[in-house]
Order: structure tokens, then sequence, then C-alpha cells
């Protein structure tokens, strides 16, 4: 794999895994933000900050993952066709739900319907890319 190449693949897997994790992060601030509620803890001003810096901590940390996450793909997209790239994204339906099922923090129930889902969207990936792969880097 040239250098080029590879690079493009990095800012494509890099774009991918960052935008589920800017998703599994956003989750697990608001299960906290739910869960100060319902011990009926004062939400406003600085309260919310002082009193659960973890829930700050993990929105803030989300949105950074957001926002590198979109500087990736704005440099993924000069180095691939965006009908080449852009199905790819569909990795990330899979990441999040394999990562809100197995992180206990979140711990979402894994069904057979929703495997089956991914499983899918796995396969679409797949087929929506199969032909010359190698022809999509400029």
């Amino acid at each position: 794999m040239n250098s080029i190449k590879s690079k493009a693949v990095i800012l494509l897997a890099t774009t991918i895994i960052l935008s589920a994790c800017a998703q599994l992060f956003m989750k697990i601030s608001m299960i906290q933000l739910q869960q100060m509620e319902t011990m009926n803890i004062d939400l406003t001003g600085l309260s919310l900050i002082t009193d659960n810096i973890s829930v700050v901590v993990w929105l803030v940390a989300g949105l950074a993952c957001y926002a590198l996450s979109m500087l990736s793909w704005m440099f993924a997209l000069i180095k691939y066709e965006i009908s080449f790239a852009y199905p790819f994204l569909g990795i990330t339906y899979i990441l999040v739900y394999l990562g809100a099922v197995y992180w206990p923090q979140i711990g979402e129930q894994l069904s057979w319907q929703r495997t089956g889902g991914i499983v899918l969207i796995l396969a679409g990936v797949v087929l929506v890319n199969h032909k010359n792969p190698e022809d999509k880097v400029a």
C-alpha cells in the first residue's frame, strides 16, 4: 500500500472511530445527566459543573470527537471520491451498536433484530465498494 493511500485509509478510519466515540461519549453524558435529574440535583448554572464534572467532561469529549471527525473527514474527501468514502460511514453504526451493548455504563441489550440489521449494513458497505477500490484514491 503506497503512502498516500495508507494515509487516506487512516483518515477514513479516524473519521469512523471518532464519530462513533462522539455518539457513545455524549450518550454517557446524557445518562449521567438523567441520573442527576432523577436524584433532584439542581441542574442550573454552575451547580451542574461543580456537582458532577464528569457530565461535562463526557459531553466535551463527545463534541471534540465530532469536531475532529469532521476535520478528518474533510481531509479524507481530498483523497477519496465521496461515492466510495461515504458508505464506509455505515461502519459507525456497527461501532456505536457494539459500544452501546458492551460498554457497561450504557448497557443496551443485544438483540438478534439489531444484530441482523448491523450485518446488513456491513454487507451493504462491502457491496457498494466491491468494484475496483484501488481506483478510488486520487
